[in-house]
């Protein structure tokens, strides 16, 4: 069985849940959340509401789809809301958008840092981990991701987002 529910809506973005329900074997039963963006369905985002980070500075939002752990699939998509015009490239293995919430009343957060031109800096966590991801929209490239624990002093760096 087949269901779509709308789960959050603004100015912006639409987005849906999609269920597929398995009754012979619950264990294949899936469901996944799309994002509708200027008239375009993005299957698979990550996150939570509202599924995207806003980057004022661009008049652009940017969320990320594909699963986590999903061998290197995730994509990063950045919309500029004036021309419609849209901008991915790949994330590899990387987290980013998996902490993107609305509030921070649990302690997960993810939130764009920092704007310098073209670089963009997001930065997430949850819980003692925290996370800084790097892009440049004009080339446009996931740069790193920079992982740590704050009661830890290792850092771990996956450039181009890709697990060593």
């Amino acid at each position: 069985m087949k269901t779509t529910k709308l789960v959050y809506s603004d100015k912006k973005v639409s987005v849906v849940e999609k269920d597929t329900v398995n009754f012979a074997n619950v264990h294949a039963s899936h469901g996944f959340f799309e994002m509708n963006v200027c008239g375009v369905k993005y299957p698979e985002v990550r996150g939570w509401i509202p599924f995207y980070l806003t980057i004022p500075e661009r008049d652009s939002i940017i969320f990320v789809t594909g699963r986590d752990y999903d061998n290197g699939q995730a994509m990063i998509h950045v919309v500029d809301l004036r021309n419609k015009a849209e901008t991915h490239f790949p994330a590899c293995d990387s987290n980013i958008g998996s902490n993107i919430r609305d509030t921070n009343n649990t302690g997960t957060f993810e939130e764009v840092e920092k704007v310098d031109g073209d670089e963009v800096v997001v930065v997430a966590g949850s819980g003692s981990a925290r996370y800084r991801y790097y892009m440049n929209l004009r080339t446009p490239v996931f740069e790193k991701e920079e992982g740590y624990w704050t009661n830890y002093p290792n850092t771990y760096v996956w450039p181009g987002g890709k697990r060593p």
